[in-house]
């Protein structure tokens, strides 16, 4: 059998409608398995006017039901008389059944009380109609209305229901809306149409000027544009993220040129791009080497070009342009510096203060992490960056709500034209990089530095004051600060400890007065927040995750020599000896793990392997202190190697768990010695054998 069912509708809005699909389908996918329907196959397709889902493979009938529901024990559901107990009652009353109905299983573990029940699978078409009537009810949307005398919520009105099981229509209803075998084609270009089975329903909604596949779509648009949009020497700009919102907005996409007045170019073309894609959903056109043309791309819901369509969107876009316009053009008529004073009258949050005093502190951990690099030549250009870093907040441009998106771009433009050094303006833009994972990172130590102190406040301040991460609520972003830091740190090669950073960020909003918890556990916090951070970065790294958990468990202050221990280890996990290492390593852990102590009597050294060991680990542990110094991992988990055959020889020799208690203890103690040398660069107990 094959089932298909639209729910037809005003437009929804486009981030709505990929969604609304995936609920659709995994409802019903789970609808059908709580009602042992099989099924092969469910596709779903969809436009701003339906949503659409096929099931291929349908089974006709459920399948039967036989269970045999277990109780309680023979001996606890009758008593020494055989008459039934409460605990027997009980089981029969919660199955529905009577007494007399239980029947005795017998078990491994002795005879048990049971029911068995058999029902017979019913016609699946019998089912259908309230199964598709849930799918609608249980169907949530971020936001939902009610319409006309309805009581029932859906993102917007629902017009029609069609839904066939074969060629037989389903019947249900919903406030007055029932279900039949009618569709409509386009708003504008196509029509209402009756179906006799589905597969002319994919004929028919086609002829009727409807892409019901979402993918299908954007090919279209990208297809479209690349054969009639552009000449020679142009490209269209095509943000994913923007195709496929244009996608989700129209039925039958049909993509046309539209053009605006030169004299617009003078403002920054990221202004103009962002004034396009954000606020008109349009494709701006590039020339090769990727100068903004004073074009664009409009995608029509429709199936031909029009000129009223084409100079409507033209006229709002100059509109939109002309603001832009008067925006830059005010906030150039004054040096950015002017901005700075009224970042006293915006506030970051309310018990941390004002962007003002968050530049105070940040500027502070900047001169630390500054004079800690030895950068003291660039303190003056740091300083100015942090300065000016969210002066353009108040400009026109950005304080408007316009241009968001274009804050430290802006500041950086407004900077050079305010006479600011290139170093400055390059800082103040990358100071906000990385926005999102994958974003480019800062170049320049202005824009480091500035990056690293202004996360740094913003989220040793937040913990500091009880705002922390839970779930899915993380209203400061903090975890995409912690990332930024983390990335920042290890694409930089910044050998910095993070602990030292956090300390710093305290102190400097203890002294501001703004910091209300205690400050170590905050710290403590603060820590194991990077911590997670740390694995995930080194993890996107293609690092393995064993090995990046196993350093990270003993040390992630400095991120830069936990990726060169991490280098080393991943580099050693592929060597033949590595297996060897892990299981030695495992069996010294393991049995000293829970004792305290590495203080070792030479006296009580009675085997002589004991005593070959201890001679071994002294020699084993100097050279290796001695690697470690010098940053020589891999020469570090070679030497401590060379211990391979005299640890196989004492486990052969030696009875660790000694019947004399001072012997036994002498023994745990000279192994966790061992094992201390072992896991200077990692937890290697973590680790797994390849």
């Amino acid at each position: 059998m094959r089932l298909l069912f639209e729910i037809g509708m005003e437009e929804i809005p486009a981030r709505f409608l990929e969604q609304a699909l995936a609920d659709l389908k995994n409802n019903l996918q789970k609808k059908l398995k709580e009602d042992r329907i099989s099924f092969e196959n469910i596709k779903t397709f969809g436009t701003p006017r339906r949503l659409v889902l096929l099931v291929e493979g349908l089974s006709e009938n459920q399948e039967d039901l036989n269970l045999l529901n277990m109780g309680p024990a023979k001996s606890v559901a009758y008593d020494t008389n055989g008459e039934i107990s409460r605990a027997g009652l009980g089981f029969a009353k919660s199955q529905g059944v009577e007494a007399k109905d239980l029947e005795l299983v017998e078990t491994p573990k002795g005879e048990y009380i049971a029911v068995r029940k058999f029902m017979k699978g019913e016609e699946t078409a019998k089912l259908l109609p309230e199964l598709l009537k849930g799918l609608v009810n249980e169907l949530s949307f971020p936001r939902t209305m009610k319409w006309g005398d309805k009581s029932f919520k859906f993102a917007r009105p629902i017009q029609w229901f069609l839904a066939l099981a074969n060629e037989n229509v389903v019947e249900f209803e919903i406030e007055g809306i029932k279900s039949g075998r009618e569709s409509r084609g386009h708003r504008f270009f196509g029509e209402t149409f009756e179906i006799a089975n589905i597969d002319e329903y994919f004929d028919k909604i086609r002829k009727n000027n409807v892409i019901i596949d979402i993918q299908e779509r954007r090919d279209m648009i990208k297809s479209s544009i690349e054969k009639n949009c552009i000449e020679e020497n142009e490209q269209v700009l095509i943000e994913p993220a923007l195709l496929e919102e244009v996608a989700n907005l129209v039925e039958y996409p049909y993509p046309i040129v539209g053009t605006f007045n030169a004299d617009f170019l003078e403002v920054p073309q990221d202004v103009l791009i962002i004034s396009m894609e954000v606020h008109q959903r349009y494709f701006p056109i590039l020339d090769k080497n990727g100068k903004l043309l004073p074009k664009f791309v409009v995608v029509r819901n429709g199936i031909d070009f029009s000129e009223n369509v084409k100079k409507g969107n033209e006229k709002v876009l100059s509109a939109r342009l002309a603001d832009a316009r008067f925006f830059y053009q005010e906030d150039l008529k004054h040096p950015l510096i002017n901005n700075v004073e009224k970042l006293k009258t915006v506030v970051f949050q309310k018990d941390l203060g004002t962007i003002y005093n968050k530049l105070e502190r940040a500027g502070k951990v900047a001169k630390y992490i500054t004079e800690k690099l030895g950068l003291q030549d660039r303190s003056e250009t740091i300083q100015r960056t942090i300065l000016l870093s969210k002066a353009d907040l108040v400009s026109n441009m950005i304080g408007e709500k316009e241009f968001t998106k274009l804050q430290g771009f802006m500041g950086a433009d407004y900077a050079l034209k305010s006479g600011e050094s290139e170093l400055v303006s390059k800082g103040i833009e990358e100071h906000y990089y990385p926005r999102f994972q994958g974003d480019k990172l800062p170049t320049e130590y202005e824009g480091i530095i500035a990056g690293i102190s202004d996360r740094l406040d913003t989220l040793c301040g937040c913990f500091g004051v009880g705002i922390i991460p839970s779930g899915s609520k993380d209203p400061f972003a903090l975890r995409r600060s912690a990332l930024g830091i983390v990335n920042i740190i290890l694409n930089s090669k910044l050998d910095l400890s993070l602990s030292d950073l956090v300390e710093e960020s305290l102190n400097t909003l203890e002294e501001a007065g703004v910091l209300k918890r205690n400050k170590a556990e905050v710290k403590a916090e603060i820590m194991e927040f990077f911590k997670q951070r740390a694995i995930n970065v080194l993890t996107d790294m293609k690092y393995s995750k064993d090995v990046v958990l196993a350093v990270l468990d003993r040390d992630c202050d400095n991120l830069i020599e936990a990726q060169l221990k991490i280098e080393a280890l991943e580099k050693f996990s592929k060597n033949e000896k590595f297996n060897k290492l892990v299981a030695m390593l495992k069996r010294v852990g393991n049995i000293s793990k829970d004792h305290i102590g590495t203080d070792i009597n030479i006296e009580l050294l009675v085997e002589p392997i004991e005593k070959e060991l201890y001679e071994k680990s002294l020699e084993v542990s100097a050279k290796a202190e001695e690697e470690l110094n010098n940053k020589k991992y891999a020469e570090y988990l070679e030497t401590i190697l060379t211990t391979e055959n005299v640890i196989d020889k004492y486990f052969e020799s030696v009875m660790v768990m000694d019947k004399d208690e001072k012997i036994k203890t002498n023994r745990l103690s000279q192994l966790k010695f061992v094992s201390e040398i072992f896991n200077k660069i990692a937890n290697l107990t973590l680790i797994e054998e390849k």
